[in-house]
């Protein structure tokens, strides 16, 4: 007698060399993700500090002097989170103006944990933009810990 015996699914084999595909191709791109949001998460940190040392700027032409004072910050660039609470998500700190109209430095926390600052000198032999990070708020909250060129 003679029976009819069809295939009517996939080896065990078959099923493990597809799942062992898989993780491969997982375990290569969720780093590249996760990366790409970390990067995403400090652009976003780093593009917020530029509004705010041109905000700086703005109220600087308008006053003559820099400013600390988060409401006055905030009535000309209200989408910015002037609270000066930046340990949690990206909220921009005016840590310091020194001699009122010649520097500021800005800082804030990006949501992948990084903390970056942003320090304007106005005038005189130093005078220009630096930029700083760290891996804490006290990498960043001082004058002269912002002194490079880039992040």
């Amino acid at each position: 007698m003679h029976q009819d015996r069809h295939d009517a699914g996939f080896s065990l084999t078959e099923l493990l060399v597809v799942l062992a595909i898989m993780a491969i191709l997982l375990s290569i791109a969720v780093p590249t993700l996760l990366g790409a949001r970390h990067r995403a998460q400090d652009t976003a940190a780093q593009a917020t500090l530029v509004t705010g040392q041109k905000t700086e700027e703005v109220f600087a032409a308008d006053a003559g002097i820099y400013t600390a004072n988060g409401a006055s910050l905030s009535a000309l660039e209200p989408s910015l989170d002037w609270s000066g609470a930046a340990d949690d998500s990206i909220h921009i700190v005016v840590a310091t103006v020194v001699n009122v109209d010649d520097s500021v430095l800005l800082y804030a926390r990006s949501n992948s944990g990084t903390w970056f600052g942003l320090r304007h000198v106005r005038a005189g032999a130093s005078a220009g933009l630096y930029k700083c990070l760290g891996t804490a708020r006290s990498d960043v909250d001082d004058m002269a810990d912002c002194a490079g060129l880039d992040w």
